[in-house]
Formats: structure tokens, C-alpha cells, sequence
């Protein structure tokens, strides 16, 4: 009983609307869909590119630190150097004193 109740309802809507309305219905459902997939392929795309974007300036971010890195370490071995001269330096004069 429910099939043939079905089947009346769509053989009604079919009289009703006709097959060339019914097939625009679909194809216009169809259309929305492709638009949103396109949509959301759109917004990854755009995402994907601000985040290769950001790895790229932080990439540089981090050359630059290092770079900086090495430089403060030549310093670093330096002042360690002047250091050492000047304390060798200090304990030669100290000794002469002494004796």
C-alpha cells in the first residue's frame, strides 16, 4: 500500500511539474553542490598558500638567527681571548712583583 501511495505522489508530480522541471530541479542541486566543493577547494588553496607563506618568512626568520648566532659566538670566543691575554698578562707583572 505505501508503494502504490509512492507512486501515485510521483506520478503526480510528474504530471504536475513535468520531466523538463524536475530535471532542472536536479541538475540546479547538482550545480550548488560542484559550487560549494569549488568553494571549499578555494579556502584550501588559500590556506595552503598563507601557511607556505608563513614557513617561508619563518625559514628566513631562522637563517637570520642563525647567522646571528655565529657571529655572537665569534665575539663570545674573542672576549674570551682578551681575557685570557689580560690575565696572563696581570699574573707575569704579579710574579715580578713578588719576588
Amino acid at each position: 500500500m505505501e508503494n502504490e501511495s509512492l507512486l501515485i505522489i510521483i506520478s503526480s508530480l510528474v504530471g504536475a511539474l513535468g520531466i523538463k522541471e524536475i530535471w532542472s530541479i536536479v541538475k540546479q542541486k547538482i550545480d550548488i553542490g560542484a559550487k560549494k566543493e569549488e568553494r571549499v577547494d578555494n579556502v584550501f588553496t588559500e590556506q595552503i598558500k598563507n601557511l607556505t607563506a608563513k614557513i617561508s618568512e619563518l625559514e628566513n626568520k631562522i637563517d637570520d638567527l642563525i647567522k646571528e648566532n655565529t657571529h655572537l659566538k665569534v665575539k663570545i670566543v674573542k672576549m674570551e681571548n682578551r681575557l685570557i691575554s689580560n690575565a696572563k698578562k696581570r699574573t707575569a707583572t704579579k710574579r715580578y712583583k713578588d719576588e
